[in-house]
């Protein structure tokens, strides 16, 4: 019964079983001084220490078709408790994500203070679609800037993004 039990163990193992999984990548984009530095953790673990303001983590495996839960804290936290957002996601398997993290927790100093919050977007990419082409996903992160354009000038293509 044993060497049946192994077997069978071995057998199931060999059938390659693997974990849904999604890609992300998080941005810090939120330019309070109260976030300058931020401690992000998942399901209640420390999984980015001290990620600082306008850096990104690289793109990692995650769980997919589970909830996650995402607290983000400041950088000297010492448990997801210590955050101040946390939001639950469930990620599609398969796809890529960016999260981009930004606005204000102060109560005061900032005029306009957009709360923080974490966009997500699902459109992201680790390899262009075509090699001879740049992909790009605009976010205006800015939190006191007005509407802006974005312009390509190096082969002339002009406007690429109107009154984000």
């Amino acid at each position: 019964m044993k060497k049946q039990f192994l077997f069978l163990l071995t057998t199931l193992l060999g059938l390659g079983i693997q974990a849904q999984v999604a890609r992300v990548q998080v941005v810090h984009n939120s330019a309070d001084a109260f976030t300058s530095t931020v401690d992000v953790y998942l399901n209640g673990m420390l999984t980015l220490p001290d990620v600082n303001f306008r850096s990104s983590s690289p793109f990692t495996d995650l769980p997919a078709g589970v909830p996650l839960v995402l607290a983000v804290a400041p950088g000297d936290s010492t448990s997801a408790l210590d955050a101040f957002f946390t939001e639950t996601y469930t990620l599609e398997e398969g796809e890529t994500y960016i999260m981009i993290a930004e606005g204000i927790v102060s109560p005061t100093g900032y005029n306009p203070a957009p709360p923080f919050d974490l966009f997500v977007y699902d459109t992201g990419r680790e390899v262009e679609n075509n090699p001879l082409e740049v992909d790009l996903l605009v976010h205006h992160g800015s939190t006191d800037a007005p509407t802006v354009d974005v312009n390509e000038t190096e082969v002339g293509l002009g406007l690429v993004v109107d009154d984000i």
